[in-house]
């Protein structure tokens, strides 16, 4: 007798948190508002987590951090390359049918945000999408692409970069990675896939992402299903 066949099941989603240097310089916080958010907005679908430990193993307390999260394990990772090291490894070692990926300063702002990321990864199919966007300047080598503070895929299309992005502090690689030429989105477009931006009310290719109304940047945000540093007062005061 054999096990019932893979396309008869769930797909398998792993959420992948980057929680550096055992919660030092305001990480911890982060975490934590991360964790409340996650419990106020539960995700609409079943998954597992996994925190990357960059920089340092996580201590007891800051595994505490997660205990709201379901099904959670932890890996270590040595920091370099960043988040996007820290994603680049889980992309290679976890097995997931579809992995989303969120930054260290990432929240959650409304209920069901899985389920509704799930959903467009079902009709769209195997290729890259964000919940927030840039269409990018040239006229300073920021290509169109989408924002690595909160984005979902494959593993294997991840895996697929073909830069692998390392050194300790070396923040240049990192954000070439994310927006300069040949950044992962130029990369997923190059073998002929869309990139995708994706709100709650719209989904837009990234080349036209500034035009979702209420999206990033742009009125209240309502149409973030994720935020991060960027979309809060600090540096976007809502009107």
């Amino acid at each position: 007798m054999t096990d019932t066949c893979h396309l008869c099941r769930a797909p398998k989603i792993v959420c992948v948190y980057i929680y550096p240097l055992n919660g030092q310089g305001g990480f911890s916080n982060k975490a934590l508002e991360f964790s409340l958010s996650y419990a106020k907005f539960p995700p609409g679908l079943p998954h597992s987590t996994v925190v990357v430990c960059n920089g340092a193993p996580a201590t007891q307390p800051s595994r505490d951090l997660f205990n709201a999260l379901p099904d959670v394990s932890f890996i270590d990772h040595d920091n370099s390359g960043w988040d996007i090291g820290g994603f680049q490894l889980a992309a290679r070692t976890v097995p997931a049918d579809l992995m989303v990926f969120f930054g260290s300063h990432t929240y959650f702002r409304r209920a069901g945000w899985l389920a509704r990321m799930a959903e467009a990864f079902d009709l769209g199919g195997d290729t890259l999408y964000g919940a927030t966007g840039n269409q990018g300047d040239l006229r300073v080598g920021v290509q169109p692409h989408v924002r690595t503070t909160a984005f979902w895929c494959k593993p294997e299309l991840l895996a697929r970069y073909p830069v692998t992005v390392t050194g300790t502090g070396g923040g240049g690689a990192r954000y070439a990675m994310e927006h300069g030429p040949g950044c992962f989105t130029d990369f997923v477009r190059s073998i002929g896939r869309d990139a995708w931006i994706v709100g709650w009310n719209d989904i837009r290719n990234v080349v036209d992402c500034d035009s979702m109304p209420e999206g990033f940047h742009k009125g209240t945000q309502q149409n973030l299903l994720v935020g991060d540093r960027l979309t809060s007062g600090d540096y976007y005061p809502h009107p």
